[in-house]
């Protein structure tokens, strides 16, 4: 009976997903504030070529959480 009720391939299916999201977004950020973070203290250092590398992850962490936000808006707003 219970069987019939829930959609266990769609509940399956947003566990999965909320969990590559929670870990995937939260791990660019962490990605983001690390190139921020070593890029300032590299280029303190005069390591230029270090701190273009972090600058480098830092943007792309940046990236990736603008991209995700403006996905989940697209998401939400529907067709």
């Amino acid at each position: 009976m219970i069987a019939t009720i829930v959609d266990w391939d769609a509940l399956l299916q947003v566990v999965w997903v909320s969990l590559l999201a929670g870990v995937g977004v939260t791990a660019a950020w962490g990605l983001a504030l690390l190139g921020a973070t070593r890029a300032l203290e590299s280029g303190r250092d005069g390591r230029a070529g270090g701190a273009a590398a972090y600058a480098t992850v830092g943007v792309l962490g940046l990236a990736t959480v603008v991209a995700a936000i403006v996905f989940g808006i697209v998401i939400l707003m529907g067709d």
